[in-house]
């Protein structure tokens, strides 16, 4: 939840799993993002094995686990996705990233 002048936003972890999701699937390297259809940009059902997201006073925690492309270096696409995954949520909902954990299938 941010507060801000004139009330509160609290924003569902499923529309933040989603986005996150989004952006990750965005990332050059990322075949797939585990419990997301990037076709329809929807999250499966029983995503939350995959996508793990916590809010704790401001700050941001995620897991995504992500499929690489076999002609890429993995830490490489790692790396890149949390910086993408970070960079969204600082942008779109104001909170502090703490820490995006990226595990590879």
């Amino acid at each position: 939840m941010k507060e801000f002048e004139g009330g509160r936003c609290l924003v569902s972890n499923r529309v933040i799993d989603q986005m996150l999701a989004l952006r990750a699937a965005e990332v050059d390297g990322v075949l797939a993002i585990a419990g997301f259809d990037a076709e329809s940009g929807t999250l499966r059902r029983g995503y939350e094995r995959y996508i793990l997201t916590e809010t704790t006073n401001g700050a941001l925690t995620t897991e995504l686990s992500i499929m690489v492309d076999k002609d890429r270096v993995i830490i490489n696409v790692v790396r890149d996705v949390q910086e993408a995954v970070r960079q969204e949520v600082e942008a779109i909902l104001g909170l502090t990233c703490r820490r995006v954990d990226v595990h590879v299938l």
